[in-house]
């Protein structure tokens, strides 16, 4: 099985402050390419990631708290 990271992306915003909202796929439930995975909060401003990949929603590592871009957040598993 291949076990594929889930990093925070660059956001686009220029803030010190992004703090990670929430998962919107629980672990262990199937996710496909496309489908909205997280979101985060940067400067009053949420913003959504999808998966860039499809598998299963693994391991997560990150719950609540401050991130920042480049992030480990989790892992989808494929295959």
């Amino acid at each position: 099985m291949k076990r594929i990271p889930i990093i925070l992306p660059p956001i686009g915003m220029k803030s010190d402050e992004i703090a990670f909202g929430a998962w919107l796929i629980e672990a262990g439930a199937k996710v496909s390419e496309g489908d909205e995975l997280f979101e985060v909060e940067a400067d009053k401003a949420s913003v959504v990631f999808e998966a860039e990949a499809s598998g299963t929603l693994g391991e997560i590592l990150v719950t609540e708290g401050a991130v920042k871009e480049g992030d480990l957040l989790g892992y989808i598993y494929a295959g």
